[in-house]
């Protein structure tokens, strides 16, 4: 047994209470360009939705190109079952001094949920039934979230790395990062390569 496991390890006073663990299911949307659509994303888990925030543009923020993330608690989600039917609902003239709700829709079985709009309702179901009446057509799935509840980082923070990183990204083998891969692996290059490793290869010896 080592020296370090052998010693007894002294603690002054009582240890603190364990937390408790509890985290929840926060939904992610990406915005890739100004005036663009915030797009469904995924899901971050985590204590608080600060923290949330921070997860989703370390995780989501490297996946693509992004200027603005929203994210919302799961639990303040309300939507319509996916169906192949047409689906109905009861348009409700909007009305600025109640909450504004962030319409999203879904086209066909699998697809992303995509913002069409925004909808004023004084609850959940008014505003879901408006957004179906409004943006429900040809769709499988509509759903609401008050903008109460959404958080959006802030206008100018960066989210998408400075560095290049196209090489993670599918467009990044594009014709252009081809030629640098060539330039790279060109014939001199590799000697050049060779010659270093064998120096270093024999000084070891």
């Amino acid at each position: 047994m080592s020296k370090i496991r052998q010693c007894e390890i002294a603690f002054s006073g009582e240890l603190p209470p364990p937390t408790d663990g509890a985290t929840g299911n926060y939904i992610v949307y990406t915005q890739k360009k100004d005036g663009a659509p915030h797009r469904y994303a995924g899901w971050v888990n985590a204590p608080d939705i600060e923290l949330a925030e921070e997860y989703a543009c370390e995780h989501y923020g490297q996946d693509e190109s992004c200027i603005n993330i929203w994210i919302h608690d799961g639990g303040d989600l309300h939507e319509t079952p996916v169906s192949d039917t047409p689906l109905t609902g009861t348009d409700t003239p909007d009305d600025s001094s109640v909450d504004a709700w962030a319409a999203f829709t879904q086209k066909r079985r699998g697809d992303i949920q995509i913002e069409q709009g925004c909808v004023h309702a004084i609850d959940a179901a008014t505003a879901l039934s408006s957004a179906i009446a409004r943006f429900g057509e040809d769709v499988t799935q509509v759903r609401v979230v008050s903008m109460n509840d959404i958080v959006s980082t802030n206008a100018g923070r960066l989210i998408w790395r400075t560095h290049d990183q196209s090489y993670r990204l599918a467009k990044g083998y594009s014709k252009c990062v081809r030629a640098k891969w060539d330039a790279v692996r060109s014939r001199a290059d590799l000697e050049h390569y060779r010659k270093d490793d064998l120096k270093v290869a024999f000084e070891q010896e």
